[in-house]
């Protein structure tokens, strides 16, 4: 009498793990891509947000921002005018505490300064320059920013 096994073989069970975890790693690694967008995305919400507040309290002029008015100063110890305060609201994902510069070669928190980079941002004359990981549109991954008066986004920081 010839009595058969049921169940699986040692080299099929191997098998079976070998491509689970085949599988694993390029579902992980497709996952790396997608957070950068996604701290991204953020990184440009965020940016377009400040710009907001920005143009609202232009409308009295070129007021000069306080609190933050180094040169590559970052936005969060804004405290006016205005609005402005709720600058403190906004950082970069990475949660790094390093300003972002023109130099900047990973992630950074948002920075202010003028339009060509020097101290003594205005409401209508500012620069807040931020880092992309990955890049969206016409935005390179690397040092970007944010020009007034409007708000128009750029590849590079001054």
């Amino acid at each position: 009498m010839n009595i058969k096994q049921k169940g699986f073989s040692l080299i099929e069970l191997l098998i079976v793990v070998a491509i689970m975890g085949i599988l694993a790693a390029v579902v992980l690694s497709s996952l790396g891509t997608a957070r950068e967008k996604a701290r991204d995305a953020r990184r440009l919400e965020d940016v377009k947000d400040m710009v907001k507040l920005l143009v609202i309290e232009a409308d009295s002029g070129n007021v000069s921002l306080t609190g933050c008015t180094a040169a590559d100063a970052l936005t969060s110890i804004c405290t006016g005018p205005g609005d402005i305060s709720n600058f403190p609201d906004y950082g970069d994902p990475s949660e790094s505490i390093t300003a972002c510069t023109g130099a900047s070669t990973a992630a950074c928190n948002y920075s202010v300064s003028k339009a060509d980079g020097s101290a003594g941002a205005g409401t209508e004359d500012f620069q807040i320059c931020f880092y992309l990981e990955y890049g969206s549109g016409t935005l390179n991954a690397g040092p970007n920013s944010a020009v007034g008066p409007v708000g128009k986004l750029t590849a590079g920081c001054n």
